[in-house]
Protein backbone atom coordinates (compact mmCIF):
# COMPACT_ATOMS: atom_id res chain seq x y z
CA UNK A 1 0.00 0.00 0.00
CA UNK A 2 2.86 2.33 0.98
CA UNK A 3 4.40 2.04 -2.78
CA UNK A 4 0.63 4.08 -4.24
CA UNK A 5 1.87 7.01 -2.35
CA UNK A 6 5.64 6.89 -4.47
CA UNK A 7 3.62 8.68 -7.79
CA UNK A 8 1.56 11.40 -6.22
CA UNK A 9 4.62 12.22 -3.66
CA UNK A 10 6.81 12.49 -7.48
CA UNK A 11 4.33 14.83 -8.97
CA UNK A 12 4.37 17.00 -5.89
CA UNK A 13 8.36 17.05 -5.83
CA UNK A 14 8.38 17.69 -9.52
CA UNK A 15 6.01 20.86 -9.53
CA UNK A 16 8.21 22.34 -6.66
CA UNK A 17 11.36 21.46 -8.79
CA UNK A 18 9.39 23.51 -11.60
CA UNK A 19 8.64 26.64 -9.44
CA UNK A 20 12.07 26.63 -7.50
CA UNK A 21 14.11 25.98 -11.19
CA UNK A 22 12.72 29.00 -12.56
CA UNK A 23 15.53 31.18 -11.56
CA UNK A 24 15.61 34.76 -10.18
CA UNK A 25 15.98 38.11 -12.30
CA UNK A 26 19.46 38.59 -13.75
CA UNK A 27 20.70 34.97 -13.10
CA UNK A 28 20.97 33.82 -16.88
CA UNK A 29 24.16 33.22 -18.39
CA UNK A 30 23.37 35.27 -21.85
CA UNK A 31 26.61 34.70 -23.75
CA UNK A 32 26.72 37.53 -24.83
CA UNK A 33 23.34 38.52 -25.88
CA UNK A 34 23.24 42.04 -27.10
CA UNK A 35 19.87 42.56 -28.79
CA UNK A 36 20.76 46.30 -29.52
CA UNK A 37 24.46 46.53 -29.83
CA UNK A 38 26.40 50.32 -29.87
CA UNK A 39 29.31 49.39 -32.47
CA UNK A 40 32.34 48.48 -30.45
CA UNK A 41 34.37 50.38 -28.05
CA UNK A 42 37.75 51.03 -28.86
CA UNK A 43 40.71 52.44 -26.19
CA UNK A 44 39.86 55.50 -25.09
CA UNK A 45 35.94 56.26 -26.04
CA UNK A 46 32.91 54.68 -26.08
CA UNK A 47 31.73 54.96 -30.06
CA UNK A 48 28.51 54.71 -31.28
CA UNK A 49 26.02 53.54 -34.36
CA UNK A 50 25.21 56.11 -37.02
CA UNK A 51 23.60 54.72 -40.43
CA UNK A 52 23.04 50.63 -41.11
CA UNK A 53 23.83 49.50 -44.21
CA UNK A 54 22.47 45.27 -43.58
CA UNK A 55 24.05 42.96 -46.33
CA UNK A 56 22.90 39.37 -46.30
CA UNK A 57 25.21 37.23 -47.84
CA UNK A 58 25.24 33.09 -47.05
CA UNK A 59 23.16 33.03 -43.86
CA UNK A 60 24.86 35.71 -42.60
CA UNK A 61 23.46 39.70 -41.79
CA UNK A 62 26.17 41.74 -42.16
CA UNK A 63 25.57 45.19 -40.46
CA UNK A 64 28.26 47.74 -42.03
CA UNK A 65 27.09 51.11 -40.44
CA UNK A 66 28.75 54.86 -40.14
CA UNK A 67 31.13 54.35 -36.59
CA UNK A 68 30.72 57.76 -34.64
CA UNK A 69 33.87 58.12 -33.97
CA UNK A 70 36.80 60.87 -35.46
CA UNK A 71 40.27 61.00 -36.21
CA UNK A 72 43.34 63.92 -34.95
CA UNK A 73 40.33 66.86 -35.84
CA UNK A 74 36.37 67.05 -36.31
CA UNK A 75 37.13 67.24 -40.08
CA UNK A 76 37.46 63.70 -40.31
CA UNK A 77 35.01 61.72 -39.20
CA UNK A 78 32.58 58.17 -39.17
CA UNK A 79 34.64 55.02 -40.67
CA UNK A 80 32.41 52.31 -41.97
CA UNK A 81 32.52 49.61 -39.55
CA UNK A 82 30.91 46.14 -39.76
CA UNK A 83 29.24 43.70 -37.47
CA UNK A 84 27.85 40.11 -38.19
CA UNK A 85 25.04 37.86 -37.08
CA UNK A 86 23.32 35.19 -37.66
CA UNK A 87 20.71 35.30 -35.06
CA UNK A 88 20.36 39.28 -34.25
CA UNK A 89 21.06 38.54 -30.38
CA UNK A 90 24.32 37.99 -30.92
CA UNK A 91 27.08 39.90 -33.07
CA UNK A 92 30.70 40.01 -33.96
CA UNK A 93 32.66 43.03 -34.30
CA UNK A 94 34.28 42.81 -37.46
CA UNK A 95 36.19 45.82 -37.40
CA UNK A 96 36.68 49.17 -39.84
CA UNK A 97 35.54 48.37 -43.35
CA UNK A 98 36.52 51.36 -44.83
CA UNK A 99 38.27 54.44 -43.21
CA UNK A 100 38.11 58.01 -43.90
CA UNK A 101 41.18 59.79 -45.06
CA UNK A 102 42.85 62.25 -42.99
CA UNK A 103 44.05 64.48 -45.95
CA UNK A 104 42.24 67.81 -46.60
CA UNK A 105 42.22 67.50 -50.26
CA UNK A 106 40.37 63.77 -50.14
CA UNK A 107 37.54 63.47 -51.01
CA UNK A 108 37.18 60.76 -47.99
CA UNK A 109 37.40 62.97 -45.33
CA UNK A 110 34.69 61.99 -43.77
CA UNK A 111 32.51 59.03 -44.81
CA UNK A 112 28.85 58.84 -45.38
CA UNK A 113 26.07 56.50 -45.78
CA UNK A 114 26.49 53.42 -49.11
CA UNK A 115 25.44 50.33 -49.54
CA UNK A 116 27.21 46.67 -50.52
CA UNK A 117 26.45 44.00 -53.40
CA UNK A 118 27.64 41.12 -54.29
CA UNK A 119 28.10 40.98 -58.53
CA UNK A 120 27.90 37.57 -60.53
CA UNK A 121 31.64 36.97 -60.46
CA UNK A 122 31.89 36.66 -56.04
CA UNK A 123 33.46 39.96 -55.86
CA UNK A 124 31.94 42.50 -53.26
CA UNK A 125 31.26 46.23 -53.99
CA UNK A 126 30.90 49.40 -52.16
CA UNK A 127 28.92 52.20 -52.99
CA UNK A 128 29.63 55.16 -50.27
CA UNK A 129 29.71 58.80 -50.41
CA UNK A 130 32.31 60.70 -49.69
CA UNK A 131 32.43 64.06 -48.09
CA UNK A 132 34.91 66.81 -47.44
CA UNK A 133 33.64 70.43 -46.06
CA UNK A 134 36.14 72.08 -47.67
CA UNK A 135 34.74 71.95 -50.82
CA UNK A 136 33.74 73.32 -53.01
CA UNK A 137 37.01 75.91 -53.16
CA UNK A 138 38.97 77.54 -55.85
CA UNK A 139 42.07 76.06 -53.98
CA UNK A 140 41.06 71.99 -54.39
CA UNK A 141 39.23 72.17 -58.02
CA UNK A 142 39.31 68.58 -57.65
CA UNK A 143 36.38 68.74 -55.01
CA UNK A 144 33.81 69.46 -57.55
CA UNK A 145 31.06 69.49 -54.53
CA UNK A 146 30.80 68.81 -50.78
CA UNK A 147 29.34 65.00 -51.66
CA UNK A 148 30.39 62.40 -54.10
CA UNK A 149 29.62 58.82 -54.44
CA UNK A 150 32.65 56.52 -54.29
CA UNK A 151 33.39 53.11 -55.23
CA UNK A 152 35.39 50.35 -53.88
CA UNK A 153 35.96 46.39 -53.89
CA UNK A 154 36.57 43.49 -51.82
CA UNK A 155 37.25 39.57 -52.42
CA UNK A 156 36.36 39.01 -48.59
CA UNK A 157 34.31 41.68 -46.94
CA UNK A 158 37.51 42.04 -44.90
CA UNK A 159 40.12 43.99 -46.94
CA UNK A 160 39.07 46.89 -49.18
CA UNK A 161 40.37 48.76 -51.78
CA UNK A 162 39.37 51.98 -53.20
CA UNK A 163 38.93 52.99 -56.66
CA UNK A 164 40.54 56.40 -56.42
CA UNK A 165 39.00 57.35 -60.15
CA UNK A 166 35.63 57.00 -59.45
CA UNK A 167 34.26 59.76 -58.26
CA UNK A 168 30.33 60.39 -59.45
CA UNK A 169 29.46 64.30 -58.53
CA UNK A 170 25.81 65.71 -58.58
CA UNK A 171 25.03 69.39 -59.84
CA UNK A 172 25.31 70.79 -56.11
CA UNK A 173 26.64 69.65 -52.87
CA UNK A 174 23.90 67.40 -51.50
CA UNK A 175 24.66 63.93 -53.25
CA UNK A 176 24.49 60.96 -50.89
CA UNK A 177 23.42 57.75 -49.77
CA UNK A 178 23.73 55.56 -52.59
CA UNK A 179 21.29 52.11 -52.65
CA UNK A 180 22.88 49.78 -55.39
CA UNK A 181 20.57 46.96 -56.93
CA UNK A 182 20.19 44.35 -59.59
CA UNK A 183 16.66 44.85 -61.30
CA UNK A 184 16.37 41.34 -62.68
CA UNK A 185 13.62 42.59 -64.96
CA UNK A 186 15.39 45.28 -66.61
CA UNK A 187 18.52 43.48 -66.31
CA UNK A 188 20.51 46.11 -65.32
CA UNK A 189 22.03 47.77 -62.52
CA UNK A 190 20.18 51.07 -60.75
CA UNK A 191 21.86 53.29 -58.01
CA UNK A 192 19.14 55.49 -56.24
CA UNK A 193 20.86 58.84 -54.58
CA UNK A 194 19.62 60.48 -52.09
CA UNK A 195 19.97 64.78 -53.52
CA UNK A 196 17.63 67.62 -54.56
CA UNK A 197 16.23 68.15 -58.11
CA UNK A 198 18.46 70.92 -60.42
CA UNK A 199 15.36 72.81 -61.06
CA UNK A 200 13.95 76.54 -59.61
CA UNK A 201 11.83 74.95 -57.00
CA UNK A 202 14.90 71.82 -56.04
CA UNK A 203 12.31 69.51 -54.29
CA UNK A 204 13.73 66.47 -52.58
CA UNK A 205 14.08 63.77 -54.97
CA UNK A 206 15.69 60.36 -55.21
CA UNK A 207 17.20 59.92 -58.50
CA UNK A 208 18.20 56.97 -60.26
CA UNK A 209 21.65 55.82 -62.09
CA UNK A 210 21.79 52.87 -64.18
CA UNK A 211 24.71 51.15 -65.08
CA UNK A 212 25.10 47.60 -67.02
CA UNK A 213 28.11 46.71 -64.30
CA UNK A 214 29.38 47.22 -61.16
CA UNK A 215 32.85 47.94 -62.11
CA UNK A 216 31.99 50.75 -64.36
CA UNK A 217 33.73 54.13 -64.36
CA UNK A 218 31.47 56.89 -62.83
CA UNK A 219 30.45 57.82 -66.47
CA UNK A 220 29.83 54.09 -66.94
CA UNK A 221 26.40 55.49 -64.27
CA UNK A 222 24.08 57.32 -66.22
CA UNK A 223 20.70 59.39 -65.36
CA UNK A 224 17.64 57.66 -65.96
CA UNK A 225 15.29 59.62 -63.69
CA UNK A 226 13.88 61.38 -60.46
CA UNK A 227 12.59 57.73 -58.76
CA UNK A 228 10.61 59.24 -56.45
CA UNK A 229 9.81 63.10 -55.82
CA UNK A 230 8.78 64.15 -52.15
CA UNK A 231 5.14 63.70 -51.57
CA UNK A 232 4.77 65.03 -48.11
CA UNK A 233 7.07 67.83 -47.37
CA UNK A 234 10.46 69.53 -48.35
CA UNK A 235 12.63 67.49 -46.24
CA UNK A 236 15.63 65.23 -47.72
CA UNK A 237 14.81 61.46 -47.78
CA UNK A 238 17.35 60.17 -46.24
CA UNK A 239 19.72 55.98 -46.79
CA UNK A 240 17.25 55.06 -49.46
CA UNK A 241 16.46 51.03 -50.04
CA UNK A 242 14.71 49.46 -52.45
CA UNK A 243 13.04 45.93 -52.09
CA UNK A 244 10.60 43.13 -53.79
CA UNK A 245 8.74 41.22 -51.04
CA UNK A 246 5.82 39.25 -51.72
CA UNK A 247 4.74 40.37 -55.20
CA UNK A 248 5.12 43.76 -53.58
CA UNK A 249 8.02 46.46 -54.29
CA UNK A 250 8.85 48.85 -51.35
CA UNK A 251 10.76 52.19 -51.42
CA UNK A 252 12.03 52.84 -47.83
CA UNK A 253 13.84 56.42 -46.86
CA UNK A 254 13.96 58.60 -43.24
CA UNK A 255 12.63 61.97 -42.92
CA UNK A 256 15.71 64.61 -42.68
CA UNK A 257 12.98 66.68 -40.85
CA UNK A 258 10.75 67.14 -37.58
CA UNK A 259 9.49 64.07 -37.10
CA UNK A 260 13.01 62.23 -38.54
CA UNK A 261 10.98 58.24 -39.24
CA UNK A 262 10.88 55.83 -41.82
CA UNK A 263 8.79 56.03 -44.24
CA UNK A 264 7.57 53.71 -47.19
CA UNK A 265 6.16 53.95 -50.00
CA UNK A 266 4.71 50.79 -52.79
CA UNK A 267 4.02 49.59 -55.87
CA UNK A 268 1.80 46.62 -56.47
CA UNK A 269 3.91 45.68 -60.35
CA UNK A 270 7.15 46.07 -60.94
CA UNK A 271 6.35 48.45 -63.82
CA UNK A 272 3.37 50.68 -61.78
CA UNK A 273 3.41 54.44 -62.65
CA UNK A 274 2.69 55.14 -58.86
CA UNK A 275 3.66 55.04 -55.73
CA UNK A 276 1.23 54.29 -52.84
CA UNK A 277 1.15 54.87 -49.36
CA UNK A 278 -0.76 53.60 -46.45
CA UNK A 279 -2.72 55.74 -43.56
CA UNK A 280 0.46 54.70 -41.52
CA UNK A 281 2.80 54.79 -43.90
CA UNK A 282 6.15 54.82 -41.18
CA UNK A 283 8.20 51.65 -39.62
CA UNK A 284 8.43 52.39 -36.12
CA UNK A 285 8.78 56.15 -34.77
CA UNK A 286 11.66 58.52 -34.51
CA UNK A 287 13.94 55.86 -31.90
CA UNK A 288 14.15 53.76 -35.62
CA UNK A 289 15.91 56.30 -37.76
CA UNK A 290 17.23 56.11 -41.09
CA UNK A 291 16.10 52.40 -41.40
CA UNK A 292 16.84 50.22 -44.34
CA UNK A 293 14.80 46.95 -45.35
CA UNK A 294 16.87 44.15 -46.28
CA UNK A 295 15.82 40.61 -47.34
CA UNK A 296 17.27 37.20 -45.61
CA UNK A 297 15.88 34.25 -47.92
CA UNK A 298 12.40 34.45 -47.44
CA UNK A 299 12.29 36.83 -44.44
CA UNK A 300 12.65 40.67 -44.59
CA UNK A 301 13.91 42.89 -41.91
CA UNK A 302 14.38 46.39 -41.23
CA UNK A 303 17.50 47.61 -39.85
CA UNK A 304 17.84 51.25 -38.02
CA UNK A 305 19.28 53.18 -35.32
CA UNK A 306 18.16 54.47 -32.22
CA UNK A 307 19.58 57.74 -31.31
CA UNK A 308 21.50 58.56 -28.02
CA UNK A 309 19.71 61.24 -26.01
CA UNK A 310 20.96 65.25 -25.77
CA UNK A 311 20.26 67.60 -22.45
CA UNK A 312 20.55 64.77 -20.18
CA UNK A 313 17.44 61.73 -19.26
CA UNK A 314 15.14 63.93 -20.00
CA UNK A 315 16.37 65.42 -23.64
CA UNK A 316 15.48 64.94 -26.97
CA UNK A 317 17.84 62.68 -29.96
CA UNK A 318 21.15 63.10 -30.84
CA UNK A 319 23.49 61.66 -33.51
CA UNK A 320 24.31 57.91 -33.09
CA UNK A 321 23.31 55.11 -31.20
CA UNK A 322 22.18 51.28 -31.40
CA UNK A 323 21.50 49.44 -33.55
CA UNK A 324 17.38 48.60 -33.85
CA UNK A 325 16.07 45.64 -35.93
CA UNK A 326 12.36 44.28 -36.78
CA UNK A 327 11.77 41.56 -38.57
CA UNK A 328 8.56 42.47 -41.23
CA UNK A 329 5.27 41.07 -41.49
CA UNK A 330 3.58 41.56 -44.74
CA UNK A 331 -0.26 41.84 -44.60
CA UNK A 332 -2.55 40.94 -47.76
CA UNK A 333 -2.61 44.63 -48.99
CA UNK A 334 0.74 45.23 -49.10
CA UNK A 335 1.07 46.55 -45.79
CA UNK A 336 4.25 46.36 -43.82
CA UNK A 337 4.08 45.67 -39.63
CA UNK A 338 7.36 45.22 -37.52
CA UNK A 339 7.05 42.12 -35.03
CA UNK A 340 9.74 40.78 -33.12
CA UNK A 341 12.19 38.74 -34.87
CA UNK A 342 11.72 35.28 -34.41
CA UNK A 343 14.98 34.66 -32.95
CA UNK A 344 14.58 36.85 -29.74
CA UNK A 345 11.67 34.42 -28.91
CA UNK A 346 13.98 31.03 -29.49
CA UNK A 347 17.08 32.97 -27.73
CA UNK A 348 15.35 34.95 -24.93
CA UNK A 349 13.16 31.84 -23.76
CA UNK A 350 14.51 31.30 -20.11
CA UNK A 351 12.12 32.46 -17.72
CA UNK A 352 12.86 34.22 -14.88
CA UNK A 353 11.51 35.31 -11.59
CA UNK A 354 10.30 38.93 -10.59
CA UNK A 355 8.60 39.60 -7.64
CA UNK A 356 6.79 43.10 -7.04
CA UNK A 357 7.66 45.51 -4.07
CA UNK A 358 6.06 43.70 -2.13
CA UNK A 359 7.59 40.65 -2.28
CA UNK A 360 5.13 38.61 -4.12
CA UNK A 361 5.09 36.99 -7.49
CA UNK A 362 2.05 38.60 -9.79
CA UNK A 363 1.21 37.39 -13.13
CA UNK A 364 -1.89 39.68 -13.85
CA UNK A 365 -2.81 43.49 -12.21
CA UNK A 366 -6.34 44.57 -13.34
CA UNK A 367 -7.07 48.01 -13.02
CA UNK A 368 -9.91 50.41 -12.96
CA UNK A 369 -11.14 52.44 -15.66
CA UNK A 370 -11.30 56.17 -13.68
CA UNK A 371 -8.12 56.01 -11.56
CA UNK A 372 -5.17 55.59 -10.85
CA UNK A 373 -3.11 53.09 -9.89
CA UNK A 374 0.56 51.21 -10.24
CA UNK A 375 2.29 48.35 -8.72
CA UNK A 376 6.01 49.09 -8.11
CA UNK A 377 8.47 45.72 -9.38
CA UNK A 378 11.68 44.93 -8.14
CA UNK A 379 14.67 46.59 -10.38
CA UNK A 380 15.78 45.48 -13.39
CA UNK A 381 18.74 43.56 -14.34
CA UNK A 382 21.60 44.10 -16.50
CA UNK A 383 20.89 41.18 -18.50
CA UNK A 384 18.75 41.43 -21.90
CA UNK A 385 14.93 40.80 -20.30
CA UNK A 386 12.05 39.96 -22.71
CA UNK A 387 8.12 41.13 -21.14
CA UNK A 388 5.60 39.28 -22.49
CA UNK A 389 1.90 39.90 -21.30
CA UNK A 390 -1.80 40.03 -23.01
CA UNK A 391 -4.22 42.63 -21.85
CA UNK A 392 -8.01 43.14 -22.06
CA UNK A 393 -9.21 46.98 -22.14
CA UNK A 394 -12.29 47.69 -20.40
CA UNK A 395 -12.75 51.07 -20.43
CA UNK A 396 -11.94 53.63 -22.95
CA UNK A 397 -10.06 56.81 -21.62
CA UNK A 398 -6.75 57.46 -20.09
CA UNK A 399 -3.47 55.54 -20.44
CA UNK A 400 -1.90 52.69 -18.82
CA UNK A 401 1.27 50.59 -19.66
CA UNK A 402 4.63 50.70 -17.96
CA UNK A 403 6.85 53.04 -16.17
CA UNK A 404 10.75 53.34 -15.40
CA UNK A 405 13.27 54.96 -13.54
CA UNK A 406 11.63 54.44 -10.13
CA UNK A 407 14.40 55.27 -7.79
CA UNK A 408 12.67 53.15 -4.81
CA UNK A 409 10.26 50.23 -3.86
CA UNK A 410 7.38 52.31 -4.09
CA UNK A 411 3.37 51.32 -5.14
CA UNK A 412 1.24 53.46 -7.03
CA UNK A 413 4.11 56.15 -8.17
CA UNK A 414 5.20 56.70 -11.86
CA UNK A 415 8.90 56.63 -12.67
CA UNK A 416 10.75 59.28 -14.73
CA UNK A 417 9.15 57.73 -18.01
CA UNK A 418 6.72 55.82 -19.24
CA UNK A 419 5.56 53.53 -22.02
CA UNK A 420 1.90 54.46 -22.27
CA UNK A 421 -0.97 52.61 -24.35
CA UNK A 422 -2.87 55.59 -25.01
CA UNK A 423 -6.36 55.22 -25.06
CA UNK A 424 -7.47 58.98 -25.53
CA UNK A 425 -4.76 59.92 -28.29
CA UNK A 426 -4.82 56.34 -30.14
CA UNK A 427 -1.48 56.01 -29.80
CA UNK A 428 1.34 54.04 -28.73
CA UNK A 429 3.84 56.45 -26.65
CA UNK A 430 6.97 57.01 -24.96
CA UNK A 431 7.49 60.01 -22.63
CA UNK A 432 10.86 60.25 -20.70
CA UNK A 433 9.99 63.50 -18.85
CA UNK A 434 7.57 62.25 -16.32
CA UNK A 435 7.10 64.53 -13.39
CA UNK A 436 3.27 63.71 -11.97
CA UNK A 437 0.35 61.54 -13.51
CA UNK A 438 -0.34 64.90 -14.54
CA UNK A 439 2.72 66.22 -16.17
CA UNK A 440 3.72 63.66 -18.19
CA UNK A 441 5.45 66.27 -20.29
CA UNK A 442 6.67 66.32 -24.43
CA UNK A 443 6.32 62.83 -25.98
CA UNK A 444 9.77 61.51 -27.42
CA UNK A 445 7.97 59.03 -29.56
CA UNK A 446 4.71 58.22 -30.72
CA UNK A 447 3.44 55.96 -33.33
CA UNK A 448 -0.70 55.55 -34.19
CA UNK A 449 -2.64 53.11 -33.00
CA UNK A 450 -6.50 52.39 -32.73
CA UNK A 451 -7.63 50.54 -29.66
CA UNK A 452 -10.78 48.45 -29.27
CA UNK A 453 -12.46 47.68 -26.15
CA UNK A 454 -13.20 44.01 -24.89
CA UNK A 455 -10.16 42.46 -27.04
CA UNK A 456 -6.93 40.76 -26.12
CA UNK A 457 -3.75 42.64 -27.51
CA UNK A 458 -0.62 40.51 -27.07
CA UNK A 459 2.53 42.43 -26.14
CA UNK A 460 6.41 42.25 -25.98
CA UNK A 461 8.79 44.93 -24.91
CA UNK A 462 12.53 43.86 -25.27
CA UNK A 463 14.81 45.35 -22.46
CA UNK A 464 18.55 46.11 -23.84
CA UNK A 465 20.64 48.70 -21.84
CA UNK A 466 19.30 52.34 -22.43
CA UNK A 467 16.87 50.84 -25.13
CA UNK A 468 13.87 49.59 -25.37
CA UNK A 469 10.98 48.42 -27.90
CA UNK A 470 7.41 47.21 -27.45
CA UNK A 471 5.64 45.13 -30.05
CA UNK A 472 1.93 45.53 -29.75
CA UNK A 473 -0.25 43.01 -31.50
CA UNK A 474 1.92 42.26 -34.65
CA UNK A 475 0.79 45.62 -35.81
CA UNK A 476 3.14 48.25 -34.71
CA UNK A 477 6.22 48.44 -32.65
CA UNK A 478 7.59 51.58 -30.81
CA UNK A 479 11.54 51.80 -30.50
CA UNK A 480 12.76 54.49 -27.30
CA UNK A 481 15.57 55.19 -25.44
CA UNK A 482 15.28 55.71 -21.49
CA UNK A 483 18.60 56.09 -19.49
CA UNK A 484 17.69 54.80 -16.13
CA UNK A 485 16.10 51.69 -16.63
CA UNK A 486 19.37 50.05 -15.76
CA UNK A 487 19.36 48.91 -12.10
CA UNK A 488 16.19 51.00 -11.19
CA UNK A 489 12.57 49.60 -10.15
CA UNK A 490 9.89 49.20 -12.59
CA UNK A 491 5.75 49.08 -12.87
CA UNK A 492 2.74 48.08 -14.31
CA UNK A 493 0.69 51.14 -14.14
CA UNK A 494 -2.84 52.87 -14.80
CA UNK A 495 -3.62 56.45 -14.97
CA UNK A 496 -7.83 56.26 -15.86
CA UNK A 497 -7.73 53.14 -18.31
CA UNK A 498 -9.60 49.95 -16.79
CA UNK A 499 -7.46 47.42 -18.39
CA UNK A 500 -6.54 43.55 -17.52
CA UNK A 501 -2.96 42.66 -17.89
CA UNK A 502 -2.46 39.17 -17.57
CA UNK A 503 -0.08 36.34 -18.22
CA UNK A 504 2.97 38.90 -17.24
CA UNK A 505 6.45 36.50 -17.95
CA UNK A 506 9.78 37.58 -18.07
CA UNK A 507 12.58 36.33 -19.99
CA UNK A 508 16.53 36.32 -20.68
Amino acid sequence: MKKLWIIPILAVLICVCMVACVPAAGNVKQKGANVFPASTKDDSMDVTMGDVMPFYDNGVMNIYHLRNSTGTNSQFYHPIARLTTSDYVHYTDEGIALNFEEKVDSPDAALGTGSFIKDKNGLYHCFYTGHNGNAPSTDLPQLLHTEVVRHATSTDQKHWDKDEDFNLYGYENDFRDPYVYWDEADSTYYMLVTTRDNTASSPAVIRRFESESLSASDEGWTFVDNFFVNDSGDYNMECPSYVEFGGFYYLAYSEQGDNRVTHYRYKTSHDDPEWHKFERDTIDAAGFYAGRLEKAEDKLFAFAWCARLSGGAAGGFDWGGNLVTHQIKQQSNGELCAVMPESYGKILSHQVKYVTVDGTEQSKFDFEVGKFAACGMQALSSNVTRIAFEVEITGAQGNFGLTFGLDGDYNNRLGSAVVAFDLEKNQLVCYNGVSSILRYGTPLTQVAFAYQTAQNYKVDVIIDGEVVTVYLDGQVALTSRITDMDGNNFGFYSNGTGAKIKDVKFYE
